[in-house]
């Protein structure tokens, strides 16, 4: 009988057991048992403890990031589902998005800790320590010295300005300022989402271009071919029979 740790399933009467992770119960026949663990159903649940902070121990349920157990009559999906949880996800995951953080190592594991790959440090994972962190000046700092070189932005002889190559316009050299071009400039992000476009699943590259403030060429790795770096070109290339004719 698949009972336990791994399984969720619990002792509930002399006719029936309880799965933990689903919330149902189910006759306590070993046929039954292993059709519920293993279906989709239950396996989906599985996943979506890993995803979500959600252990279980001492036949209960525990939410991490709610720091709450849960009770009988809710099953993962229930809880995953309720105001509370997903209001903290939603939360967590707008604060850390394009910041370098992941969530996953501290839903996936003992953790209480993020770690932030800009700043090198970790934090505890709490949404006001979180929000703390990647609103100081630090760690906005740390955030456009790496931005900088994805997105053709390089230093000047006057030290009050940076220059962007993608847009051939100066900048205040600010991390509001480099910032505030990268993710509200209009003919910045135009270029980007028009250039993204068309290399999509391509294998042209542009990081050389980008980092390197005398390179005028992309990369067509199939072709192992040199291309202007503007729209019209790469739009020819990756049209062209030549380029076509390494797909299979």
């Amino acid at each position: 009988m698949k009972t336990g740790l791994l399984y969720g399933i619990v002792a509930s009467s002399k006719t029936r057991v309880r799965c933990v992770f689903c919330g149902v119960f189910i006759p306590k026949a070993n046929k039954c048992i292993e059709q519920h663990t293993n279906g989709a159903k239950h396996k989906e649940n599985i996943e979506l403890m890993t995803e979500n902070g959600i252990s279980f121990a001492n036949d209960m349920l525990y939410c991490k990031p709610c720091r709450i157990e849960l009770s009988e009559e809710e099953s993962v999906t229930k809880h995953i589902e309720s105001d509370g949880h997903a209001n903290w996800v939603a939360a967590m995951e707008d604060l850390i998005d394009g910041e370098f953080i992941s969530l996953d190592p501290y839903l996936n594991s003992d953790k209480e800790d993020v770690y932030c790959e800009v700043c090198h440090s970790s934090l505890q994972c709490t949404l006001q320590n979180i929000e703390a962190h990647v609103n100081g000046i630090n760690h906005r700092t740390n955030i456009t010295e790496r931005l900088k070189p994805l997105n053709g932005i390089f230093p000047v002889d006057n030290d009050d300005e940076v220059w962007c190559k993608v847009c051939n316009v100066f900048i205040d050299n600010t991390a509001r300022s480099i910032l505030d071009h990268i993710d509200d400039d209009d003919e910045h992000m135009e270029w980007f989402a028009e250039i993204e476009d068309l290399i999509e699943e391509q294998d042209v590259s542009i990081e050389s271009f980008l980092a390197n403030e005398y390179e005028h060429n992309a990369f067509c790795n199939r072709c192992n071919l040199e291309i202007s770096c503007n729209p019209q070109t790469i739009e020819a290339h990756v049209n062209s029979d030549a380029h076509l004719s390494h797909f299979p």
